[in-house]
């Protein structure tokens, strides 16, 4: 019987633990939810224009507040979380002639949701510098109080003078532009042709760690106003001016398309230094224009800038300079950095800095194929590694003998054709890289050599055999073998070409199979015509036949096994031909059948094979049912114990006493045929005799009743009619 309290208590625990993991799970939620949502808001806020804001899925611009907001559950009409919804903002006329009436003013497009309608009542109030001046919205445009500028000069330059205008909703909020450059107006002390006012300029505008910066520099080609530079920053959120201008250094780090590198090559260069690096950077001649040019490279100078107009674009220049070597007190071997030219003269210090990074890298040469090739050249050598396609110069060399000429280069792999040897025979040598003239490398840290090979040859008068079964050891000498791909040993026999697989052990020995080849009587008399087929390491093909051999290959039939014995110490296996067609050492293995354990071979003839147990402790000879005789890769047999009246093996013959005993039986049948032929002849001579007397006596009793025609006629045989 269950217990009801017990029971009531259970489920008030369970419903209590439920609601305890629930307010868990809301907390752990909302905590989530909040530290998103904070992480959202600082990045949003971020944004400082409408376009940058709302391509972003969880921002949204305000258009009353002119501030990119976390999306709120509802959108309002002055709300936008689309970019393609983001009203247009433009300054049609930015400049303005001396002792001129003028006008700033901001026409709105794109408005899809009344953003101009919205302004119109608001407090619109333009900046003009320190100056404010009153606003208003006509139609569609944000207009500024008219305003007559008097003339200013700067002393360093002609007759320009840069302006910074913008525009406060309710005296407090900045309208932000899509094109920080709207900000921005200049005033002329001349009249000037407006179609050629900014030519051979440079101008900048762009926000970096919440600043605005502005940065126009014009060349002495300019028409409109010759040589001239500006450069001003103001803090993004207020517009209020900072007075120290460009970084600790006193530099500016310009940040526009209109003065950027546009290409580096090459993106990775050996630490050790030397490297020409060359990259291509618009307007570069203006901004060069009476000031002094430096360059670094990943933070080393980079020394002797060249420069040059790009054909395609005559505003892009490349640029070319080569890196100094590391110094002592940076050996630094990985690590990366951007390309910075400087530009400096009058202040402020101007540098552009590129996007693309370089690497300073220590390569690696791991490994190389082919290892050999011939003397005369033309081996095609792929070397591994990493950074490999590091620097702009690279020169491979083997040893002092020759060089290796590069035909293809990638990060991982380089590919380079050898020379010819300037030495005879054979020669090894390290593979050295250098890399721009100042960092040398070994394949394998000169560990791998490369062989300049002779001609590979067989040596004359060797004496090859095997079996019939084929799979024994053939040891083939010769010189030169190292530099081989693969070889194959073959041998004529009839019309065909019998072909093995050979291990090439070291530069004048290989170690092939013998084939299977029917067996003939004529084939143990005559010798074999063999050679080997070999592969170089550009993958041809030539045959190697032996000079002035008369031994050839000799092919010997299986070997015949009949049985064994054994006195409780050795094994003795007898047979016929068990010492012919192979090399016992190489290829003779004998085990005992059932325990698998092994008979070391001692001696061998022609009819005995001797062996003793690899372990005579564990074998017991008396108990053995058989033994398995291995010779090479493919005759294998199982012998079993001697016993009289029993043949063993299927392709053996009878034992001697058994033949011995048959050819007795044999001479004595053929002695017993003999005799009884004879006297089966020697009866039928005895016979013939008889006959012939009574066909005298018969012939002479005719004579005597005939007349002598009859009788001539009947000793000759012919009938008479």
């Amino acid at each position: 019987m269950v217990d009801r309290r017990h029971q009531r208590k259970y489920y008030g625990n369970s419903f209590i633990h439920i609601i305890l993991i629930a307010m868990i799970f809301v907390t752990v939620s909302h905590a989530n939810d909040s530290s998103k949502m904070e992480k959202n808001a600082m990045v949003c806020a971020e944004f400082l224009t409408c376009q940058k804001c709302a391509r972003h899925v969880f921002c949204s611009w305000s258009l009353d507040l002119q501030k990119c907001l976390v999306t709120p559950p509802t959108l309002g009409n002055l709300t936008v979380n689309i970019e393609a919804h983001c009203p247009q903002f433009s300054v049609p006329k930015k400049s303005v002639l001396r002792d001129e009436l003028f006008s700033y003013t901001v026409v709105v497009s794109n408005d899809q949701n009344n953003f101009v309608k919205f302004l119109q009542d608001r407090t619109i109030t333009c900046h003009l510098d320190e100056e404010k001046l009153p606003g208003y919205v006509l139609n569609d445009e944000i207009k500024c109080d008219t305003k007559r500028l008097a003339a200013q000069r700067n002393k360093r330059f002609k007759a320009l003078m840069i302006y910074h205008y913008y525009i406060t909703i309710d005296d407090g909020i900045i309208l932000r532009y899509n094109n920080e450059s709207d900000n921005y107006f200049v005033y002329y002390d001349h009249e000037c042709d407006s179609t050629s006012r900014d030519d051979e300029c440079v101008t900048c505008a762009w926000n970096e760690y919440g600043y605005k910066n502005y940065y126009k520099r014009c060349s002495v080609r300019n028409r409109c106003v010759g040589q001239y530079e500006y450069y001003a920053r103001w803090h993004a959120n207020n517009y209020t001016a900072v007075m120290a201008a460009g970084d600790a250094d006193g530099g500016v780090r310009l940040e526009c398309p209109e003065a950027e590198i546009l290409s580096v090559d090459p993106m990775t260069a050996p630490w050790l230094g030397g490297t020409t690096v060359r990259f291509t950077v618009v307007n570069h001649r203006v901004m060069a224009e009476g000031k002094e040019v430096s360059v670094t490279v990943a933070g080393r100078e980079c020394t002797e800038p060249k420069m040059w107009p790009m054909q395609d674009d005559k505003r892009v220049t490349g640029i070319s300079c080569t890196m100094m070597p590391a110094a002592v007190t940076d050996r630094r071997r990985n690590h990366e950095g951007p390309v910075r030219v400087q530009y400096t003269g009058d202040q402020p210090k101007v540098t552009v800095t590129s996007a693309l990074v370089v690497g300073l890298v220590d390569p690696v040469i791991a490994d190389m194929s082919p290892r050999c090739g011939p003397a005369t050249g033309g081996t095609m050598l792929r070397i591994a590694g990493r950074y490999l396609d590091a620097g702009t110069t690279l020169r491979v060399s083997v040893g002092d003998y020759a060089n290796c000429e590069p035909v293809a280069l990638y990060p991982d792999l380089l590919l380079c054709v050898t020379g010819p040897a300037v030495v005879a025979g054979p020669t090894a040598a390290r593979i050295n890289v250098v890399f721009d003239g100042q960092l040398s490398k070994y394949v394998g840290d000169g560990s791998v050599v490369f062989t300049y090979a002779a001609v590979p040859a067989l040596d004359a008068g060797q004496s090859l055999q095997g079996i019939a079964s084929g799979g024994t050891a053939v040891q083939l000498r010769g010189r030169h073998f190292s530099c081989l791909r693969y070889a194959m040993l073959y041998v004529h026999h009839g019309e065909r070409l019998h072909y093995t697989s050979c291990r090439l052990v070291n530069d004048t020995l290989a170690v092939c199979r013998a084939p299977k080849l029917p067996y003939g009587h004529v084939d143990s008399a005559a010798s074999l015509k063999y050679g080997l087929r070999v592969q170089d390491p550009e993958y041809h093909e030539m045959d190697l036949s032996p000079p002035r051999d008369p031994h050839g290959y000799s092919l010997h039939p299986d070997p015949v096994l009949v049985d064994f014995v054994t006195d409780g110490r050795t094994v003795t296996i007898n047979g016929r031909d068990l010492d012919r067609g192979y090399r016992w050492q190489d290829d003779l293995t004998v085990r005992f059948r059932g325990s698998g354990g092994g008979c070391d071979v001692t001696f061998t003839d022609h009819r005995r094979i001797v062996c003793v147990p690899s372990n005579p402790s564990a074998a017991d000879l008396d108990a053995v049912p058989g033994v398995i005789v291995t010779i090479g890769d493919t005759f294998a047999y199982v012998v079993k114990r001697k016993a009289d009246g029993r043949n063993r093996g299927r392709n053996s013959g009878p034992p001697e006493n058994v033949v011995t005993g048959v050819k007795i039986v044999c001479l004595i049948a053929i002695a017993i045929a003999c005799i009884a032929v004879y006297r089966t002849k020697a009866k039928h001579r005895a016979g013939a005799t008889a006959a012939a007397a009574a066909a005298a006596a018969c012939n002479n009793s005719n004579t005597t009743i005939t007349t002598d025609h009859t009788s001539v006629a009947s000793s000759v045989g012919y009938r008479i009619n």
